[in-house]
């Protein structure tokens, strides 16, 4: 069973730092987007017609990946001073059962996002031209990462040891 912990745990961490770094390039490409058309529409007097599409698909892209780095960093707001005040044992079922809660919600934000998916495989965006799967493959993927780090969390309060 530990070696089941390690494992879930390492694919987490290791999924989780490629999600940071795609998250740096997310907001740096938003920025360069957002900034050459401030420039373009202010400084030339014209307009980039692929920049808002492009920059709303980063910053869709940034909202799911951010969200599943900050699950993992336990950085998501939560009221805990019911079950902090709790004894140790009542406690840990608490934090089991939020982990099952959660665990629940990303299985079905991930499979209705692939499901969702499906629908819109012969679609494009209009400046892009690109398939309007590109930018919500997004949901279920961040929904799918948060899923693997809940699995973490609830086996480390299973099985012990304290990786986060």
């Amino acid at each position: 069973m530990h070696t089941l912990l390690r494992l879930v745990s390492r694919l987490s961490h290791a999924l989780n730092a490629l999600a940071q770094w795609a998250l740096m390039l997310c907001g740096m490409g938003m920025v360069a987007v957002i900034g050459l058309q401030v420039f373009f529409r202010y400084v030339l007097n014209d307009s980039l017609f692929w920049s808002e599409e492009l920059g709303r698909m980063l910053l869709v892209w940034l909202t799911f990946l951010g969200a599943s780095v900050a699950y993992r960093r336990g950085a998501h707001i939560g009221v805990d001073i019911l079950s902090a005040s709790l004894p140790r044992t009542p406690r840990r079922v608490v934090g089991v059962i939020s982990h099952l809660v959660c665990l629940a919600f990303f299985a079905l934000v991930a499979y209705h996002g692939f499901r969702f998916l499906d629908l819109l495989k012969f679609q494009s965006t209009t400046s892009l031209g690109v398939s309007r799967q590109v930018p919500f493959i997004m949901v279920p993927v961040g929904a799918a990462l948060m899923f693997l780090h809940g699995l973490a969390f609830l086996l480390e309060d299973l099985i012990g040891g304290d990786d986060r």
